[in-house]
């Protein structure tokens, strides 16, 4: 399947590839393949690009995920790079490529729909019961970009969260290392952890819980579940660590927004996702 991708500055075909950090092993396939073109002419790596040239990459690709139709995909954003989904609960992103009961499943089954011959590519992770924003690249030039910007925490993923107890401040920075609970299948703050950086901002109180937004600075498992939990905070659902479920039958926790740049356009991008409707209960709820 051939993407095209519009090039906005003069440079070689080489640095067009790098600056979307792609590794040398993949830039060199692409070259040894000969699927790179420029204005429908093969193109070599030193070959000069200029502004308004169109860079065009034959990806030889086929869907690699079992295909899964059943389920409409909530998208809030899509163009020929990128798909944005809006995740429900309780399903998670991949359950191995010979499974049938994943979101990248589901993903499957739209580019099959849509004629779309390629890969799937998630860039991100959700919990099983997390609801909210998933990034999807379609190529691998976008995948790369955008993993390496999720890696060094330039995208900006919010999320909100109903908790227990108010806290003793509107906004904070919890700075507390995380590491793997040797006894249970959970993470727990341990001195010998990796670094993990959660800002909170208090929304609004309740009687019995609070809403607050939270954004990661670090992307650790279980990151703000566990940071909350050992705050005295845990999360309304999240009986794993510490909270009850009689508020809500899952983890209360939504990804609802993203800030980055996009990787083709160079243009800044905001995208939301509202709340699902057993956390929109809780954020109607009257005391």
């Amino acid at each position: 399947m051939i993407i095209n991708y519009p090039i906005y500055k003069k440079s070689t075909v080489r640095e067009y590839l790098e600056s979307f950090y792609l590794s040398k092993s993949k830039i060199y396939t692409l070259f040894l393949d000969g699927n790179i073109y420029l204005n429908n002419h093969k193109v070599k790596e030193n070959d000069i690009i200029n502004k308004g040239d169109i860079l065009q990459i034959d990806h030889i690709e086929e869907i690699d995920y079992k295909i899964n139709t059943d389920i409409k995909l909530d998208i809030i954003y899509e163009d020929d790079y990128l798909l944005i989904i809006n995740k429900p609960k309780n399903i998670l992103i991949h359950n191995g490529k010979d499974n049938n009961d994943s979101l990248s499943n589901l993903v499957s089954g739209y580019y099959y729909l849509n004629g779309i011959s390629l890969n799937v590519r998630f860039c991100h992770r959700l919990d099983y019961e997390t609801s909210g924003l998933i990034i999807y690249a379609k190529d691998i030039l976008t995948h790369s970009y955008m993993n390496h910007f999720i890696e060094c925490h330039v995208i900006k993923r919010c999320y909100l969260a109903f908790c227990y107890n108010k806290f003793k401040n509107k906004i904070g920075k919890i700075d507390l290392p995380i590491g793997r609970d040797r006894h249970e299948n959970k993470m727990r703050v341990s001195k010998t952890g990796k670094e993990a950086i959660t800002h909170f901002e208090v929304i609004k109180n309740y009687k019995n819980y609070t809403l607050v937004k939270l954004q990661l600075e670090t992307g650790r498992t279980h990151q703000i579940r566990c940071h909350l939990s050992y705050l005295n905070h845990p999360i309304l659902g999240d009986t794993l660590y510490g909270a009850s479920n009689e508020y809500i039958d899952r983890v209360a926790l939504h990804s609802y927004s993203l800030d980055f740049i996009h990787p083709i356009y160079n243009e800044k991008m905001h995208l939301e996702a509202e709340l699902p409707k057993d956390m929109k209960y809780l954020y109607e709820k009257k005391d």
